[in-house]
């Protein structure tokens, strides 16, 4: 046996994706040469790749007393375990060590990620900032924009991603985080047509002939795919439309994480079939779906994490959509189509999308909510003060929301505003938001804000809450139906792209058009007018979850005829 041909056969296995016989390979040297630790680094490796992290930790453990020439590089892979298993700050104790050694760079990537998940983006900058920007990876870079984004800078992340493509140094990821980004911003134009221009250059189509329906005799086929499949936004407002499609149809849903919770194994048990293919690579998961034969493909998660929308460049099925995890158009060429309702295309202009677009009767949203807590009476009517809140990414946080905010607390002396997410733990976070306030005549007293809390005790926190403020221009979809779910009816601000009109559809179909307002004098206008009888309010809050439940929103059944309606004229046309 030749060792060093047989080990460039492993690593070529590991760099293409087939860690399967990546991993046999490896096992099979090691068990020839067991104290090569260079052996054991790269078969976690391979483990990592198909998802199997404890086994991954096991083996690069045993690295530790095998060679100290790559005791760094052991380290660094054992802080990327921890940050695929969750564990962060497990990994900043092991990576900030790493920052004095050949493995800075790397080590400053990864500790990004670990600041930007624990609510510490200005940390997550600050280790990333001490690099030339030219010199950041592909993966630096788009943390580098996070991080920005969530400290509410904006248009300082999309700066940095535009000159990035603009200079020639991107991916296909760098085209999504802009486009993903754009969402956030007032005018996010000039960043969509620099990533559509770089997206044209990273297409691969093959120009497959299309592929023909099946005859009308055989049972549908929906495939879905994303990175979402768990305790997450979007499998909340899945999981019971699954259900009920995988009572008449043939449902398959391709996961592209290994992440695996409760939620997981309700999806894993309610599909058709469930297929794990985040350890897969294009070309055979390309393969695999043609081989399965859906009739439309549904992509759920866009530009998001976790995404594989560049398999679409090649025909897969015969009709390929985009659905539920974005809330904007794909840009890709081979998507045939998107769906929406009515009320999110409201102002939005129509050449906005690619793809064709269609229309759901109803909400494109249906919510199945995780905790049946009781809701309580009207806090106002006890304290008699007006709490709004808001439980939004602080990216999502506008100075241009801030200014409305501000404006309707100004308008309603007797009032204060409760904010909660993750990154108010971060000093600069909270400093530009007091400062913020303070500067438009808000005193501090009146800004509560409180970082990040575990999921259910999110719900209880509604409790303190009379009426929740929708951030703009990127409106909440979640956060609307977790407040709706709790009673608090919330105001929204319409704008010109559907990721505006998200709690807009939502309000619109339990008919509580009130609380949709068109610019920001009409949404102070509106918290005036709605807080002034108290007794209605609370009214309303006794009712509004009876009203979520007997609509779409929280009814499947009524959901799924819509959405079934909309699949079969896709599937037949």
């Amino acid at each position: 046996m030749n060792m060093q041909i047989d080990a460039q056969v492993a690593r070529n296995y590991l760099l293409s994706g087939q860690f399967e016989l990546a991993i046999s390979k490896y096992q099979e040297l090691i068990s020839l040469t067991p104290f090569n630790a260079v052996l054991y680094l790269e078969l976690s490796s391979a483990l990592m790749g198909l998802g199997k992290l404890d086994e991954a930790l096991v083996v690069v453990n045993q690295t530790e007393n095998l060679d100290a020439a790559i005791l760094h590089e052991a380290k660094l892979q054992k802080g990327n375990i921890f940050l695929a298993q969750g564990r962060y700050l497990d990994a900043l104790a092991i990576l900030s060590p790493l920052l004095s050694t050949h493995c800075e760079e790397r080590a400053r990537t990864a500790l990004s990620t670990a600041y930007i998940n624990i609510g510490k983006p200005s940390k997550a900058s600050e280790v990333l900032q001490v690099i030339e920007r030219e010199k950041l990876s592909m993966g630096a870079i788009n943390n580098l924009a996070i991080s920005l984004c969530e400290q509410m800078r904006v248009t300082e992340a999309l700066e940095i991603l535009a000159e990035r493509i603009q200079k020639g140094i991107f991916d296909f990821s760098t085209i999504s985080n802009i486009l993903m980004l754009s969402n956030y911003s007032e005018a996010p134009e000039k960043y969509i047509v620099i990533a559509r221009h770089a997206l044209k250059h990273t297409e691969k189509l093959t120009h497959t002939p299309p592929i023909k329906n099946k005859s009308s005799g055989h049972p549908l086929q929906i495939g879905f795919i994303s990175g979402d499949m768990r305790q997450h936004p979007v499998g909340w407002f899945f999981v019971a439309l699954l259900k009920e499609l995988s009572a008449h149809y043939k449902t398959v849903v391709y996961y592209t994480n290994h992440q695996i919770d409760p939620l997981t194994q309700t999806i894993i048990s309610t599909a058709s079939e469930f297929r794990f293919i985040g350890q897969i690579n294009d070309g055979e998961l390309i393969n695999q779906m043609k081989q399965d034969g859906n009739d439309v493909l549904i992509d759920l998660s866009g530009h998001t994490a976790g995404g594989r929308l560049q398999i679409f460049n090649q025909r897969i099925a015969p009709k390929q959509l985009s659905y539920l995890g974005y809330f904007s158009s794909t840009y890709m060429p081979e998507i045939d189509g998107v769906i929406f309702d009515k009320k999110h295309l409201d102002g939005v202009p129509n050449d906005f999308f690619t793809e064709k677009v269609y229309e759901l009767e109803c909400s494109r949203f249906n919510y199945t909510a995780p905790y049946a807590i009781e809701i309580a009476p009207l806090p106002a009517l006890q304290n008699k003060v007006i709490t709004f809140g808001s439980f939004c990414n602080t990216s999502k946080i506008s100075q241009t929301c801030l200014n409305t905010w501000a404006t309707t607390l100004k308008a309603i002396p007797k009032s204060k505003l409760q904010l909660r997410w993750k990154s108010l733990q971060d000093p600069h976070v909270r400093k530009s938001i007091r400062n913020t306030f303070i500067g438009l005549g808000i005193e501090n007293a009146r800004v509560e804000l409180y970082s990040d809390c575990d999921h259910e005790s999110l719900f209880h926190f509604y409790n303190e809450v009379d009426i929740a403020l929708d951030t703009f221009p990127f409106s909440g979809a979640t956060t609307c139906c977790e407040a709706l779910w709790m009673g608090v009816p919330v105001l929204t601000r319409t704008g010109s792209t559907p990721a505006s009109n998200q709690a807009a559809s939502i309000l619109h179909q339990i008919d509580l058009d009130e609380y949709i307002t068109s610019s920001a004098k009409e949404f102070t206008a509106q918290a005036i007018k709605l807080t002034s009888d108290l007794e209605a309010l609370s009214q309303l809050r006794a009712s509004i979850r009876k009203r979520f439940l007997t609509s779409s929103l929280g009814s499947p059944a009524i959901f799924a005829k819509h959405f079934v309606r909309v699949i079969e004229e896709i599937t037949t046309t």
